[in-house]
């Protein structure tokens, strides 16, 4: 190469480290204002869940702001023509303050989650009451809290899922908690019968596997651990995906409940998101990276216009 073109490439790689160091500064300062802006959020998501569970009474002046919005939107020809029905609380109650089981129908209303969810875990996630984001300010990681009301399936009030990141999608560690449950009631463990070889005879036993649930998420997942060699498994069972699939999908799901269903946990509730299909994901993946569009989920365009609608729950029938 002449001396020439080498001293271009060098002039290259210190503007490509230039370009780093100012992409650094970029990551440090959208934290500090994410950070910022979270803990506006906090101050919502706390009005938000004292009024779900019931804690507080309903801000009049809030009721106003919303009639006085509707009463505007309702003028004009792109709202009028919108028909809805009228949801009635009473019939979705089961407590005389709050909302009863606002969390699980929003979270079944999440295509995503709910695929984790199965039907033993719905009695016990009936309990929960609150979702809480907290970013971390010694990483870029988050965690994740869950507020259950007291229950007899478990002794913790609240559960929590760390995501410890160095950078931007650089997962360091998945860090789950104990579930402390009550004898009987752990979902994510099952008893089946297995043949037992034992001098020269063969013998039912009955041994504890693992099963599908909602509730594994709470385990730890590191990316310095290996799969548990020893688990057993049903012979019909799924092929297991590799460790780092396993980060990536845990990773994906905490991102979920961070990105979506935190801040849109009224419009899953009453159902108003647009989702996209099984085949809408599969043309996704044949894309190039750069090419592939937005996945967050938004809401329904005839559904838009009625945003403020939904606060009073004329958006959609409740069931």
């Amino acid at each position: 190469m002449p001396a020439e073109v080498r001293d271009r490439f060098k002039a290259l790689k210190v503007l490509y480290d230039q370009a780093n160091i100012i992409d650094h500064e970029e990551e440090k300062e959208y934290r500090l204002l994410e950070l910022k802006y979270e803990k506006l959020y906090a101050t919502v998501y706390s009005k938000r869940r004292d009024l779900l569970t019931g804690k507080s009474e309903v801000d009049q002046s809030l009721v106003k702001a919303f009639d006085e919005r509707k009463t505007v939107r309702s003028q004009h020809d792109k709202f009028s023509s919108i028909d809805v029905e009228i949801c009635d609380v009473k019939e979705i109650q089961n407590t005389t303050k709050g909302v009863s089981g606002f969390w699980l129908r929003a979270m079944l209303s999440s295509k995503q989650i709910a695929e984790q969810i199965k039907e033993k875990d719905r009695a016990i996630l009936a309990y929960l009451v609150d979702v809480r984001l907290e970013l971390h300010e010694h990483d870029t990681g988050f965690t994740l809290f869950f507020d259950f009301e007291p229950n007899s399936y478990f002794n913790n009030t609240t559960l929590t899922k760390k995501y410890h990141m160095s950078g931007n999608n650089v997962i360091e560690k998945c860090e789950g908690c104990e579930i402390k449950w009550t004898a009987g009631s752990d979902p994510t463990k099952t008893k089946k019968k297995k043949k037992q070889k034992k001098g020269g005879k063969k013998t039912n036993v009955t041994v504890t596997v693992k099963c599908e649930s909602f509730f594994n998420f709470f385990e730890t997942v590191d990316a310095s651990t290996c799969e548990d060699e020893h688990e057993e498994k049903d012979e019909d069972d799924e092929h297991e995906h590799g460790h780092g699939d396993k980060i990536d999908e845990d990773y994906e799901l905490g991102n979920c409940f961070k990105d979506d269903l935190i801040p849109l946990a009224l419009e899953y509730y009453l159902g108003v998101i647009e989702q996209e299909s099984d085949d809408e994901d599969d043309y996704g993946d044949e894309q190039d990276e750069d090419e592939k569009p937005d996945k967050k989920p938004k809401k329904s365009k005839a559904d838009e216009p009625a945003g403020a609608g939904a606060a009073d729950g004329q958006k959609k029938e409740c069931n």
